[in-house]
């Protein structure tokens, strides 16, 4: 029910329609018509989620066998080492970005024999920071696998093989972003799931796969920097074939470094600092405690990060229509979309948090066993809470970089650092992995109130507006979800007894915000979007 509501808003969300297809780009006279539309933003919000959902579901299916036979040691070495990368590919100062707001204007101008120039400078560029990056990754290795993460001496040479081979990697990760940044301005997520769909799920696939064959951690990096190869060769064929001009001459222009390196500065400064938000917390544990810690830390943080896959795919399609609102001077189409998009995040997003939090400890026992689940269900119970917290932050954060503030993001999230880095020295050498995630959510209660304040402030959203009647029925309805789980948990620790318990706080819920929180105008999109899939099937 829930989600049929999030679909039936998304089509219903915009009035303008917005269509882009090959032949009308490739046959486009000076200007483009380039309107945001219902249709595709919601094609778009579903594409994307189904990005992310089947490869969770494989990740699912194959990760308990990876961890098993990779042991907590190893596990939580090849963790830190994808996240040492993750931050490494943030030194493209935003020429990813950038590059997909540059090709769209360009395709909205209708000069599409500009291309090349474009696209042919952001690869060379990002090569080029890619190549940079991966030399710095190789030098700093032997300082993070023999001085700084506390690493048992037998795996020390196989932490340096594995820290080598990304560093090689790291080019190819980065060039990507040219041509993925082609594919979005041109609202082509269909083929970028097209390629990112087969390529999460060899992450998840591959090591299951090296690990039957026999072979070790190497091997299994080996295999994922190979099939990150593949997909950047499905970028470029994609592209190439949408825009054959670009295949047609390969040029540099400096000006337009210039350009891209302008635009993409606060896209950088804000990668670099919520990088070390995002891994901080992994690191201090593998520094203050062992990589074993940070192998129990990293199933649970999985789990709870997966629950942004609804928020993150719909603020992703929302981005380009706040960008296209602010330039039709549309702030109320603005205001109403950020306080509806909150709306139906913290109803759904909130409503999985509290589940995750309830079924906490058998989730991590059937996936990833007893040792893990004793170590891990505070945590997730704590990082769930805060993951809703982060998915509500995402709707004023992708408001602020439409409307042309992208530097606000990187001003807070450089404030917040001393901040989250003092929480999480304390609290975790005081509580270990559950003060980890303490530390980690109270960074995100303060992200989501100054990106909240700032928002309301430059769209002129008074806090009354903002916490109406509609919100205030959704944390209502939460409160009661909340109510529920406490008295089934208080009647029997059984675990079929919770889930039946739980399916019929299920329906409760989904009719009481069919009823008190969806307004008529909601329900109704609802039921056009259901008749409308009546019709197709």
């Amino acid at each position: 029910m829930l989600s049929a509501a999030v679909k039936g808003y998304t089509v219903g969300l915009l009035n303008t329609k917005m269509e882009i297809s090959v032949e009308t780009v490739t046959k486009a006279p000076r200007t483009l018509p380039f309107k945001v539309g219902s249709r595709l933003l919601a094609r778009n919000t579903a594409v994307n989620m189904a990005g992310q959902i089947i490869p969770l579901v494989v990740g699912v299916a194959t990760m308990s066998y990876v961890i098993r036979h990779l042991g907590p040691d190893r596990f939580g070495l090849l963790s830190i080492a994808w996240l040492v990368v993750g931050y490494f590919t943030l030194l493209d100062f935003g020429i990813g970005p950038a590059t997909t707001k540059f090709v769209a204007e360009l395709l909205g101008k209708g000069e599409i024999e500009r291309l090349p120039a474009l696209v042919w400078t952001a690869l060379l560029t990002q090569t080029g920071f890619g190549v940079v990056a991966g030399l710095l990754f190789a030098a700093g290795t032997p300082v993070l696998t023999d001085h700084l993460l506390k690493i048992p001496p037998y795996l020390r040479s196989e932490a340096h093989w594995v820290f080598l081979i990304l560093a090689v990697s790291l080019p190819i990760g980065m060039a990507s972003g040219t041509f993925q940044g082609v594919l979005c301005a041109s609202q082509r997520f269909d083929l970028v799931n097209v390629i990112s769909i087969p390529t999460m799920m060899l992450y998840y696939l591959l090591p299951a796969a090296v690990l039957a064959l026999g072979f070790g951690l190497r091997a299994i990096v080996l295999s994922l920097v190979l099939s990150r190869l593949v997909a950047f060769g499905g970028y470029i064929l994609f592209s190439l074939r949408l825009y054959p001009v670009i295949g047609r001459v390969v040029t540099y222009h400096r000006s337009l470094v210039r350009s891209l390196l302008g635009f993409g500065s606060w896209f950088t400064a804000s990668s670099l600092v919520l990088g070390i938000h995002l891994y901080a917390d992994r690191f201090l544990i593998g520094i203050l405690s062992s990589v074993a810690a940070v192998g129990f830390y990293t199933p649970p943080f999985m789990i709870a990060s997966k629950m942004t896959i609804l928020p993150g795919s719909l603020t992703a399609a929302l981005f380009p229509a706040f960008s296209t609102s602010q330039g039709r001077g549309d702030g109320e189409w603005i205001r109403n979309a950020m306080i509806r998009s909150i709306k139906y995040i913290l109803l759904i997003v909130g409503a999985v948090a509290l589940a995750l939090a309830f079924f906490a400890r058998p989730i991590l026992t059937l996936w990833v066993g007893a040792r893990f689940a004793a170590e891990g269900t505070t945590v997730l119970q704590i990082l769930a809470m805060g993951v809703l917290l982060s998915s509500l932050a995402l709707v004023p954060y992708n408001l602020l970089q439409g409307i042309g503030r992208p530097d606000l993001p990187a001003k807070f999230y450089l404030l917040e650092v001393p901040i989250h880095l003092g929480f999480l020295w304390f609290l975790t050498t005081r509580y270990g992995l559950p003060g980890a995630a303490l530390a980690w959510a109270i960074r995100m209660g303060l992200d989501l109130v100054l990106h909240i304040v700032a928002a309301c402030r430059l769209t002129k959203i008074s806090p009354r507006v903002l916490v109406g009647t509609d919100l205030q029925r959704t944390i209502t309805s939460l409160v009661a979800l909340t109510l529920g789980f406490s008295v089934l948990w208080s009647l029997s620790h059984a675990l079929l007894t919770h889930v039946l318990g739980a399916l019929l706080l299920a329906a409760g819920f989904s009719l009481g915000a069919w009823r008190f929180v969806l307004d008529l105008e909601e329900r109704g999109q609802v039921r056009q979007w259901l008749k409308r899939r009546q019709a197709v099937v």
